[in-house]
């Protein structure tokens, strides 16, 4: 077998298959003896951060929960079951170089995982480009991954398959010709394998649907072992698979990974059975029976310190604050069933209107929730209307694509930070701390117990209130119409000031978990 010293991915936002339709004139001859495909079906939905999340991670967006409003706000964990290619690589080959070159930054900050020594860079194509020769020119790495965006840019402003969009196709084109030269001219071109693919595809002016036209995408791939002709069954996630294999670590495959190498596209290789991971829960808490919930002295209010604390709901059949500092204002129905002490409540149905704004103060939240899901993204506590992001206010909401989010707009800016909930939440009691830091400017959050994933807020924000009225709603955003909080909430704690480490590990001490 000869030897595949480095791998390089460009990526083409938005190409599809609708290489097939330019003019590709540098894709043509590159891949003329190489393995190319137009039936890789990408990931659903058809999103960029879903699917360049599979790419790398080896597995489909319902595992991995990226959206591209998770990656574009939050470091994707860098102690991950689902590592990307670039962990597993670096962990394997810790001297290898390693980069990546992306005009959506989005892959740079929420995909690829911090502390690996990847170097990163942005820039529009063309700039991309610049820097990738430049890079090469000085440097070998053992994987450069590209991400070209105008392809898509274009798919929007003038429809998928356009003429506008097939010459940017075509601009494309020119990149990766540029990109081949630089590493012809390093020497590198018969021990290294060469891909280009993309993302998804589109329909009209959008995607993130199921036609054909978004969910196909081309993979050409050329290089050492690489056999000339068509290749088999493959998705956008065995790209992981593909590189693992040629770099010589495809015995150090993740067993989270649910990617495989496809048969006809390296000699004497044929794909197994797709490897299937199989979710448990990691914490026994997950499945808990109600429980007794503290009372008095060692009630959480107590714990934390009462004087702390804004106000503290148990739920335990009514919405009391235990703490005796907020009286709620109740509205609709509330739902008292099983929680993770005594009962928790269900408010898809009601809010509360709770006396209360966390104007320029630091504030925090700490909760149980269960969900099997939620459809869009209802609020856990607003005082803002959710039709955009944008609108004054903040909220906390709960999102479809798994995750916990804090918002803050103010018409003219607006701050974004989504923490994935953890990969087996769904059913379960998870456990979740929300700290909104003034004075470090930034917004943490752990999941049970663990440790806090942050995000910066910018410090043009320093002066500003992030409250809006004088009161907040609990299970609803200010338009009191939103989509329904389909959860169950326990032992919900509203803190003026911020919840610490040490509070987080007090509360795990206190919940036996």
């Amino acid at each position: 077998m000869k030897k595949t010293s480095r791998v390089i991915i460009i990526g083409v936002d938005g190409a599809g298959t609708f290489f097939r339709r330019a003019n590709t004139p540098n894709i043509d001859r590159i891949f003329a003896d190489g393995a190319v495909s137009y039936d890789v079906l990408t990931s659903n939905p058809t999103v960029s951060g879903q699917c360049w999340g599979s790419m790398l991670t080896g597995v489909t967006p319902d595992i991995h929960g990226l959206t591209n409003g998770r990656a574009g706000s939050t470091p994707y964990p860098t102690d991950s079951i689902f590592p990307t290619m670039f962990r597993v690589i670096r962990e394997n080959m810790p001297d290898a170089e390693l980069a990546s070159f992306c005009n959506w930054n989005s892959i740079n900050i929420g995909i690829i995982e911090d502390g690996l020594g990847v170097i990163k860079g942005t820039g529009n194509d063309e700039s991309i480009a610049e820097q990738v020769c430049g890079y090469v020119a000085e440097h070998d790495p053992a994987l450069m991954f590209i991400q070209l965006d105008e392809v898509d840019g274009a798919g929007h402003a003038h429809g998928y398959g356009t003429e506008n969009h097939l010459k940017q196709i075509e601009a494309s084109d020119t990149i990766v010709g540029k990109i081949w030269e630089a590493y012809n001219a390093r020497g590198w071109i018969d021990d290294t394998l060469f891909i280009v693919t993309a993302d998804h595809g589109g329909c009209g002016h959008s995607h993130g649907g199921w036609t054909d036209g978004e969910k196909y995408i081309m993979f050409a791939a050329v290089g050492p072992n690489v056999v000339k002709g068509t290749i088999g069954e493959m998705g956008v996630r065995d790209i992981t698979s593909i590189v693992l294999h040629a770099l010589g670590l495809g015995e150090k495959q993740p067993e989270t990974w649910t990617s495989r190498v496809p048969s006809g596209l390296f000699e004497g290789v044929v794909a197994g059975e797709r490897p299937v991971y199989e979710i448990k829960y990691a914490h026994a808490f997950r499945l808990r029976e109600p429980g007794v919930t503290p009372t008095g002295d060692k009630s959480l209010a107590a714990l934390l310190g009462r004087d702390r604390i804004a106000a503290y709901f148990p739920f335990d059949g009514s919405s009391a604050d235990e703490n005796g500092g907020l009286v709620p204002e109740e509205h609709g129905k509330f739902y008292y069933i099983d929680g993770y002490n005594d009962r928790g409540i269900r408010v898809e149905d009601g809010y509360m209107k709770l006396p209360w704004t966390p104007g320029k103060k630091s504030f925090s939240v700490a909760f149980w929730v269960k969900s099997d899901g939620v459809k869009s993204d209802p609020a856990v506590i607003a005082d803002k209307e959710w039709a955009s992001g944008y609108n004054p206010g903040f909220i906390i909401a709960l999102d479809s694509g798994a995750v916990l989010q804090f918002n803050y707009g103010n018409r003219a800016d607006r701050i974004d930070a989504a923490f994935g909930l953890p990969i087996d939440y769904s059913g379960g009691w998870v456990h979740a701390v929300m700290v909104i830091d003034r004075e470090a400017m930034e917004v943490r959050c752990a999941f049970d117990f663990g440790k806090f994933n942050r995000v910066v807020i910018p410090e043009k924000f320093r002066d500003e209130s992030f409250g809006r009225f004088d009161y907040v709603y609990f299970g609803q955003e200010a338009t009191l119409k939103y989509a329904p909080l389909t959860a169950v909430l326990d032992d919900f704690v509203l803190v003026d000031g911020i919840l610490t480490e040490e509070d987080v590990a007090k509360m795990k001490e206190f919940y036996g978990a």
